[in-house]
């Protein structure tokens, strides 16, 4: 937990279009996609409020309405307060650090993007921040193909970042930036109005100056920014449920089975023979008899036929039909459509 005394702060960047999840955010904002049935917003919350945080900054554009409508209740729910910082044109990573300067300065905060899952070890990570003085902080994991992630380099033997690289053709490191840092009041001097990334313009220039240090993280992480990382995520979270004696949960009429990766949200209606794998149903969806979902996810309010199957990585919008002995592998459909009316290639 934080010290009574210091005022921790969180930033949640919320303000991208979320094309990567298409056709999900064309009903819904990004950070308001259900994942394992609770908005992703909502999932970090929860794990700043936990962390001891009392203050959020929500960086918003697209869709800040629908946004400012669901977090509304937060406030009371959590005890917390939170600020929106609305920006009328993309500032990228840094620059909503600079137009809500006047909530940060004088304070060390999270910075957050808004899709990202893992265990969220805030406490651990901002002890760390206090005990080295540096001025920032960066999440770290390892993965397998880190091509399309920023590469954080180390001095050998030390936690301090020497280099970072975002996205560079060559991989040099499967070290990446995990999406989370810690950065002190400073660094707000360093970011100026307009459309700046941090990992491109500012990192590189703490790291120059030995300014920046990297915690490794233990344990799952996912950017779910696209379908296929998406249920990859929903597997990991629900693995470490599982890890903690939860192997299977229903509240509210939402159910998850971990053994499958399967989530299913409120209301949804399931025939007889039907298998679902590797998948998310959302909620308000009908199943109908000898139905085969796999690797998929199926949007709100969805009909899915008799007979019919969904694999490799569907994703159905809203209200999407699926007629009878239907096949479908690997499309896309756009709300309130027939896969048969307009399909998109993924």
């Amino acid at each position: 937990m934080v010290h009574a005394k210091e005022q921790i702060k969180a930033v949640i960047l919320v303000g991208g279009y979320g094309t990567r999840l298409r056709p999900l955010t064309y009903t819904l904002p990004k950070p308001l996609v259900p994942f394992a049935n609770k908005p992703i917003l909502r999932h970090q919350v929860e794990a700043l409020v936990k962390a001891g945080i009392k203050e959020i900054i929500l960086a918003l554009n697209y869709y800040s309405e629908v946004i400012i409508r669901e977090v509304r209740d937060y406030s009371n729910e959590f005890g917390i307060n939170i600020i929106y910082s609305k920006e009328q044109e993309p500032l990228g990573t840094a620059g909503p650090l600079a137009l809500a300067r006047k909530y940060l300065e004088g304070h060390t905060f999270f910075v957050l993007n808004s899709d990202i899952t893992c265990k969220f070890p805030l406490s651990e990570m901002l002890s760390f921040h206090r005990s080295h003085g540096k001025e920032g902080t960066i999440l770290s994991t390892r993965v397998d193909d880190p091509s399309r992630y920023g590469l954080v380099i180390t001095e050998e033997g030390t936690s301090v970042v020497e280099t970072f690289l975002e996205k560079p053709k060559d991989a040099v490191s499967n070290r990446i930036n995990a999406g989370i840092y810690i950065l002190n009041s400073s660094v707000l001097d360093r970011v100026e109005l307009r459309e700046c990334s941090i990992e491109r313009e500012i990192f590189p220039e703490m790291a120059k100056e030995r300014q920046l240090q990297v915690f490794d993280l233990e344990g799952f992480w996912m950017d779910i920014g696209q379908p296929a990382d998406y249920i990859r995520g929903q597997g990991m979270y629900l693995k470490h449920y599982r890890e903690a004696n939860v192997d299977e949960h229903s509240e509210d009429g939402r159910t998850f089975c971990v053994e499958n990766n399967v989530v299913i949200g409120r209301n949804v209606k399931i025939g007889k023979n039907v298998t679902i794998s590797n998948s998310a149903i959302f909620d308000n969806v009908e199943i109908g008899d000898n139905v085969t979902i796999r690797d998929s996810i199926v949007g709100w309010n969805t009909k899915i036929e008799d007979n019919a199957t969904v694999n490799t990585c569907c994703v159905l919008g809203y209200a999407t039909t699926v007629e009878r002995f239907a096949i479908l592998s690997s499309v896309k459909t756009f709300p309130n459509e027939s896969p048969f009316k307009l399909l998109e290639d993924i």
